[in-house]
């Protein structure tokens, strides 16, 4: 009856990631066309999605459209400035799944091996995710970093005599990665025919910082009532690289806070381990005693509160 119990998940899991690769490597030629129509973000594109789409896709998308998880994850890699596929992402945490699933059955270490499947294969089939999540951090760092010189020579551009919308593709043809790429992409949607606030709305939405979004409504404010747009930039620039500096104070200031949380919080698990290595008995009984188990979870989620609580006092927003 056990081994019936815990072959079930096992199953569901393998033919799941079974599903996903096999998606993944029928709808791999649609993406190019796809991406394209996902970026103009026009009426005509959003309408002919689903007919581009082959049946495993739309099938794949209605599995996970209850919980918005397609639309989610293919933003995340829009945002990482990858050319990873979705599908082939789920495929990734559907084998990690089962990896997890597997050292759960092996490795039955919570109160039953059911349980221990459950939180292994979780945790580790959120692990593609964390790639993702690092490159996206990056590339919006960087992102940041370059605004305030690409709006000073957007500013240049203008004042040399330019119009707005060239000295947009001067910038964006003479900006690096990733910036460059964005405002590229910009330009080409803008010169497709897109309105500048739909091209505007798709960019926030590719590069979700405040800095940008205060460009976005300065360039659209001053289409709508005119003024120096130039001058704009550049007071624009200058507040960016002002907060910028004010950002690092604060970060220099909240230092000593950051790193007290993070070495309070490794602390406990470093010493476990080293108790692992040079003592097993010691934290074996706490493994072998059903009490045990409840007081390590008990431990865990008061690390996790105490890392969370540390976390949201030294992190200030500026």
């Amino acid at each position: 009856m056990i081994l019936l119990f815990i072959a079930v998940p096992v199953f569901v899991v393998v033919l799941a990631s079974a599903l996903l690769l096999y998606r993944y490597l029928s709808t791999r030629h649609t993406s190019a066309i796809e991406g394209a129509l996902r970026e103009t973000r026009a009426p005509v594109a959003r309408a002919l999605m689903p007919i581009l789409m082959e049946p495993g896709k739309i099938a794949l998308s209605g599995f996970v459209a209850r919980f918005n998880l397609y639309r989610k994850l293919d933003l995340l890699v829009r945002q990482a400035g990858v050319s990873w596929s979705v599908n082939g992402i789920f495929a990734a945490m559907g084998v990690c799944a089962l990896c997890g699933v597997a050292l759960g059955i092996r490795f039955p270490v919570l109160f039953s091996p059911a349980l221990t499947c459950a939180v292994l294969g979780g945790v580790l089939g959120l692990g593609p995710l964390l790639p993702l999540l690092v490159k996206r951090s990056k590339r919006l760092k960087d992102f940041e970093k370059q605004l305030p010189d690409a709006l000073d020579f957007l500013a240049r551009a203008m004042r040399a005599g330019h119009a707005f919308s060239v000295s947009l593709k001067v910038m964006a043809d003479e900006s690096p990665d990733p910036l460059g790429q964005e405002f590229k992409r910009l330009c080409a949607e803008f010169n497709l025919g897109a309105p500048l606030p739909t091209v505007l709305e798709a960019l926030l939405t590719r590069v979700p910082l405040i800095d940008l979004q205060f460009f976005a409504a300065a360039v659209t404010l001053q289409r709508q009532t005119g003024g120096n747009i130039s001058e704009m930039m550049l007071r624009l620039a200058q507040v960016m690289r002002e907060r910028s500096a004010l950002k690092g104070k604060v970060q220099a200031a909240s230092a000593h806070g950051r790193l007290t949380g993070m070495v309070l919080s490794a602390m406990p698990v470093c010493i476990a381990l080293f108790l692992m290595i040079t003592s097993p008995q010691y934290l074996g009984l706490l493994l072998k005693d059903p009490i045990g188990k409840y007081l390590i979870l008990a431990v865990l989620a008061g690390q996790m509160a105490g890392y969370l609580c540390i976390r949201k006092i030294v992190n200030f927003e500026v």
